[in-house]
């Protein structure tokens, strides 16, 4: 039997959807995280048992399984599939969930959502667990389709590897919207490279590291078009609390939440002068060059908001 054991924990930093939960409340929200599910054979039962820790009684997750393409990716994976699976307290004890009506098909990988209801105390820790007779299973970073280890966190690659290594940033400026798009995601690259007459590419801006300790949010800016990145958890919450335009956008890559050796700040600026078009469009600048951050520093159509995060230099 081939079985993969992966302990987590949901956190403040998570995504916000609306709850899944039938039962739950109308309007209800609830945090998720995601995990692409690789099964190398088909025709395979998979059994996918969620357990909570002893003393979270209020810890109640609720779990769906989506399927989706082979070899898909991104902040937003699920939503190019649909739910084949879902369940919630099938069990006693620790073992809060459980989905074993459930076999690999052809041409198709899964998503994994662990959910939690909203008004919890986070962090709530989990062990996801999956299970299938024969051949071989992987969890998976949604984002970059790295594998994960036993505690949720990519394993670390050479430099440059484009599944399971430090993955280069890539800076588009967005003629349309008037603002930056950061993104480690190929597809999401091969769309604004293929779409030159509104992107302008800017090259690899820093390099987001494998071992990173923050993942860095993503969220867009619907009253701007432009988008919004922070690994910072006070900072997700306030805009996800106070700032509606904001929509949250999942987990674009890693960084560091603090200098660590060998690792470069990127720097944060705001565009005052989208701010004096419309006060909801809140747009932002990032760079890791320190030659462009003291060209940005001299203008006074934008503010200089010190470090943002940390991250790897370009090649």
């Amino acid at each position: 039997m081939a079985s993969i054991q992966l302990r987590n924990q949901l956190t403040a930093t998570d995504r916000v959807i609306p709850t899944p939960d039938p039962f739950d409340a109308p309007g209800a929200t609830t945090r998720a995280k995601d995990y692409i599910l690789e099964v190398q054979l088909v025709n395979q039962p998979i059994s996918i048992d969620l357990l909570r820790d002893v003393g979270t009684s209020n810890y109640d997750p609720y779990v769906q399984v989506f399927q989706v393409p082979k070899g898909s990716k991104g902040a937003n994976v699920a939503n190019t599939g649909f739910v084949v699976a879902e369940d919630d307290d099938s069990g006693g004890g620790g073992l809060n969930s459980k989905i074993a009506a459930l076999t690999s098909q052809p041409g198709v990988d899964y998503v994994v959502r662990v959910t939690s209801p909203g008004f919890l105390t986070l962090p709530e820790p989990f062990t996801l667990q999956v299970s299938t007779p024969t051949g071989t299973v992987a969890l998976k970073d949604p984002v970059t389709g790295a594998t994960l280890d036993a505690q949720g966190n990519i394993i670390g690659g050479g430099p440059g590897d484009p599944l399971t290594g430090n993955l280069p940033v890539r800076r588009f400026f967005d003629k349309v919207a008037g603002g930056h798009f950061y993104t480690t995601d190929p597809t999401e690259k091969n769309d604004r490279l293929n779409n030159p007459v509104r992107y302008q590419s800017e090259g690899d801006e820093f390099i987001a590291p494998a071992a990173g300790n923050a993942k860095v949010q993503r969220f867009f800016n619907t009253a701007s078009g432009t988008f919004f990145y922070t690994n910072k958890p006070g900072e997700i919450q306030f805009v996800r609390d106070n700032l509606p335009q904001f929509r949250a956008d999942g987990e674009a890559f890693n960084s560091y939440s603090t200098a660590v050796s060998g690792a470069i700040p990127v720097f944060r600026f705001t565009n005052l002068a989208r701010e004096r078009e419309n006060s909801q469009n809140i747009t932002h600048f990032f760079t890791a060059d320190p030659n462009q951050r003291r060209q940005v520093q001299g203008r006074s159509d934008f503010r200089d908001e010190g470090v943002a995060f940390y991250a790897l230099p370009p090649a």
